[in-house]
């Protein structure tokens, strides 16, 4: 839903699109900045999980490397 609030935003900004009121091409320039920032979020949201993830294979990869050499 939010795709489609931001593409009928940014499709809004288009050439041929004027904004008779100024105030009303402030409160669409704010949407698009809050719509932008909620992604944004959402995506930094999923790298820290993807990192999260990441360091605890790798941590996993350091304990079967230090077994293996303590096998030999």
């Amino acid at each position: 839903m939010k795709n489609k609030e931001l593409q009928e935003l940014l499709d809004s900004f288009s050439d041929g699109n004027g904004y008779g009121d100024p105030e009303a091409r402030k409160n669409a320039e704010i949407s698009l900045q809050v719509l932008l920032a909620q992604g944004q979020q959402k995506t930094g949201s999923r790298l820290n999980w993807l990192t999260f993830f990441l360091v605890v294979v790798g941590l996993l990869n350091v304990v079967i490397l230090a077994l293996q050499l303590l096998g030999k």
